[in-house]
């Protein structure tokens, strides 16, 4: 994926306290301080107004937000999207922008904690058998634009002849399936989309594709399934700059609750095959979660497939010159 790397002027801190956790050992609670940086640049001499939005992490699974701040830019504020309870930052910049002026830009500040999440039952393939009927999970069973849930997902499913009524093991059966069938590659033409159909043909991709096909194969089931985004710390360093998203999978089981799965990296590294489902490290920040996103407030472009990544529009109309940098400290 291609990174733009900008002077940090749109900035997320997350602050985390630490356990110790040298090399070889697991950590189990990690403290951070991220810096997420945007910019929007190349702007017509034209342009009235630029809105500037920001996916900021919430309260999740293995994540607590202690506290939120707006560095700046003054007056922009925090809000949640009403269909998945995204944080989004944003703020509209209004013109005229003359050349040689600086960009517009935000700054925000996130104190947060980060713990590693074991679903015993999980590892033990021990559950109730039960599959949750909850109106909360409606939207995790519903197909997605590149998400469907019948056709050739439905044919893929009914050849894998899955346990009926134990949706612990049908995930289990679908994370080793897809390790089993696919094969990791992140620069396959096609790759990064999450189009369950060309993944299903090409049998190659990267996280996104790897967990958009085990989703949809869940939902297709009766299974709760959902994609989460975020920026994973791949480094034994304390500090430096993270290049790329990653994302992860999440499959609901009724008197279990959500149970993690990240298939591409346990792909890519075999060691991690059994810690992958099941668990999360805490070696990674949480942004959003879902797929064809509505900002809020809402942007005037088509839904947005992924938001992980900053994003604006200009006058309107959506604008790729949007340069963004990650960047880590361990505290």
């Amino acid at each position: 994926m291609l990174v733009k790397y900008a002077p940090p002027i749109v900035l997320l801190i997350l602050c985390v306290s630490v356990e110790v956790g040298e090399c070889g050992e697991r950590q189990r609670e990690v403290g951070y301080e991220f810096r997420y940086a945007a910019q929007v640049t190349e702007l017509p001499e034209s342009a009235t107004h630029v809105d500037l939005w920001i996916p900021v992490p919430s309260d999740s699974q293995g994540q607590k937000v202690n506290s939120v701040s707006v560095v700046r830019p003054s007056g922009g504020e925090v809000r949640t999207e009403p269909q998945y309870q995204n944080r989004i930052f944003h703020y509209r910049f209004r013109g005229p922008f003359k050349k040689g002026q600086s960009p517009p830009a935000a700054e925000l500040v996130f104190d947060v904690v980060r713990t590693e999440v074991v679903i015993p039952e999980a590892k033990a393939l021990k559950a109730n058998g039960r599959v949750g009927k909850s109106n909360v999970l409606d939207i995790y069973l519903r197909p997605n634009r590149l998400i469907p849930i019948g056709g050739k997902v439905s044919q893929i499913a009914a050849s894998l002849n899955l346990p009926k009524h134990d949706p612990l093991r049908v995930g289990r059966r679908l994370y080793d399936y897809l390790i089993e069938t696919m094969v990791y590659d992140w620069k396959a033409p096609g790759a990064g989309r999450g189009d369950v159909l060309w993944a299903c043909d090409s049998k190659t991709g990267d996280c996104t594709d790897y967990h958009s096909t085990f989703i949809a194969l869940c939902r297709s089931q009766g299974i709760p399934a959902d994609h989460e985004f975020g920026f994973p710390i791949r480094t034994q360093e304390k500090s430096g700059l993270l290049a790329h998203y990653h994302c992860w999978a999440r499959f609901w089981v009724d008197g279990v609750g959500w149970i993690p799965a990240d298939i591409s990296e346990a792909d890519k590294h075999p060691e991690l095959r059994e810690y992958n489902f099941g668990s999360l490290t805490p070696k990674l920040l949480k942004l959003t979660h879902g797929r064809d996103i509505t900002l809020a407030p809402p942007q005037s472009g088509e839904r947005l497939n992924i938001f992980v990544y900053p994003y604006a529009e200009v006058d309107g109309r959506p604008t790729q010159t949007v340069k963004w940098s990650m960047s880590f400290k361990e505290r």
